[in-house]
């Protein structure tokens, strides 16, 4: 009884923690946000497939969770705000549940809550119009149900992994190519590791499910794949890859800051832009700011896919002439999406109105698109954000050896090494990707945060385990050492 009123309290401090986020009120409605919410208010009257904005960056399944409250809620900003801080909550509870299936130790729980309560920055995008908080969800949830039907195969577990693997797809393409990473689980558990709980299944039968999983994500993003196809002539996601690269390669600090290539691209872009356009944003160098190029181009008259089309050979054809210089920045972006502070998080009305220079009226106009909003200053919550562990250097430094000795720990320990392997894929397929096409920033490496905290519970119990776990893991490293045969 004991431990179970412990869990709880500690389940009552995470929850509130979340609470007491909420509380301090929504986040403004600016640029991708305010966007989100546009595009929401189409699916709310009717288009769910955005054919009125034929826009090619942008996935709907963020669009459509919108919709949804902008069509059944009275107050749909603050009903969005609840459902996120709800999803936010329900992660940890899929990171405790996954990691239970893993180690089969229910002990892993209790790591895992403990962890989460100082997990703040993450949290504070629930208050936000933005995908983070579905997307890291559904991130998860298919981690947790890939878990499941690995165990145990069944043509329910296929279609509820292909389900959610198309549901993080339609939220953020990026998550494509996560399937990898299951595929490697798939065979690491049913081939090379003995597990009794997979030992006698049928194979055979399991392949089946793992096909029905694939028709089934191709099923949920087919229809935009259509409506991609019917609106720019392309079966595709989304056409954006070009801005990413352009903003990696052009842009100086932690871009390569690459000069313009002398390539058939870079004359085909300066003529599609009226010259004096061009000279504009030479004289300035604003041609290497992404969103300045793609809106030249799409001003000029070039639909929004041919325009990433074209800034993507121009910024394939500069890193090609310096691939040393472009590879280097690539490896320097790599280490600092683990070690980037989070040095802006999103403002809430809480901290817009602490100078009382505005209405709340006033500043519901402004910001929240006529919204009612609320928001009060939270002292505990507060004073937390103000000393987060995700603005401190040393600790993402520290956290990103401890991520990587908890994740060659899983793989080093044989009980654990299908999912260390599937784990540590998972984390260095985001972070590659990130690396390539993004300036490192807090809200690219919040998305792994709950697989971050998995693989280091994991690890804790790991070493912790009734069996001498720390006390075994230490004498056979001493022994390695010293040459002598374990």
């Amino acid at each position: 009884m004991p431990r179970k009123i412990g869990f709880f309290l500690l389940l009552g401090l995470l929850i509130g923690k979340v609470v007491g986020v909420v509380m301090r009120g929504p986040s403004p409605m600016v640029l991708d946000a305010r966007f989100y919410w546009e595009l929401g208010g189409l699916v709310a009257d009717g288009d769910w497939l955005l054919m009125q904005r034929p826009i090619a960056y942008r996935t709907p399944a963020y669009p459509w969770l919108i919709g949804l409250f902008r069509a059944a809620c009275s107050d749909p900003l603050f009903a969005l705000v609840c459902f996120q801080s709800v999803l936010w909550i329900a992660t940890i509870g899929l990171i405790a549940a996954l990691a239970a299936e893993i180690s089969r130790s229910r002990r892993v729980a209790w790591v895992v809550v403990a962890l989460a309560i100082p997990m703040l920055c993450s949290a504070v995008y629930v208050t936000t119009v933005l995908t983070e908080t579905l997307f890291v969800f559904s991130v998860v949830l298919h981690l947790w149900t890939v878990a499941r039907f690995t165990r145990q195969p069944t043509v329910a577990g296929g279609v509820c992994v292909g389900l959610t693997l198309g549901l993080a797809i339609l939220t953020r393409p990026v998550a494509m190519l996560v399937w990898i990473a299951d595929v490697i689980y798939v065979i690491t558990c049913w081939y090379w590791i003995a597990n009794p709980a997979t030992k006698h299944l049928c194979r055979r039968r399991g392949w089946i499910c793992v096909m029905l999983a694939g028709i089934v994500t191709v099923a949920c993003v087919g229809p935009w794949l259509a409506r991609n196809h019917a609106l720019f002539g392309k079966a595709m996601l989304t056409e954006f890859v070009g801005r990413n690269l352009w903003i990696v390669t052009f842009q100086d600090g932690s871009g390569a800051g690459l000069e313009l290539p002398d390539s058939d691209g870079a004359t085909q872009l300066k003529t599609q832009m009226d010259d004096g356009v061009w000279a504009t944003l030479s004289d300035d160098q604003s041609w290497r700011h992404t969103w300045t190029v793609s809106n030249a181009l799409t001003a000029s008259g070039m639909d929004d896919p041919s325009a990433d089309r074209l800034m993507k050979r121009v910024a394939t054809d500069a890193i090609a002439e310096e691939p040393l210089q472009f590879a280097r920045k690539t490896v320097r972006r790599l280490v600092n999406f683990w070690r980037t502070r989070a040095t802006e998080i999103p403002a809430q009305l809480a901290d817009l109105a602490a100078d009382g220079t505005a209405t709340r009226e006033e500043l519901s106009t402004e910001f929240y698109s006529g919204q009612p909003v609320w928001g009060v200053k939270v002292p505990p919550v507060d004073t937390a954000l103000r000393h987060r562990w995700s603005n401190w250097l040393t600790g993402n430094t520290l956290l990103m050896f401890a991520t990587l000795a908890s994740t060659m720990l899983l793989i080093w320990r044989r009980p654990t090494r299908a999912a260390g392997l599937w784990l540590g894929a998972i984390l260095g397929y985001f972070a590659t990707v990130t690396a390539v096409l993004e300036i490192p920033a807090y809200r690219y490496r919040m998305i792994i945060e709950p697989i971050v905290l998995l693989v280091i519970a994991l690890a804790i119990v790991s070493i912790s385990a009734s069996d001498g776990g720390l006390r075994v893991w230490w004498g056979g490293l001493v022994k390695k050492l010293s040459g002598q045969k374990i």
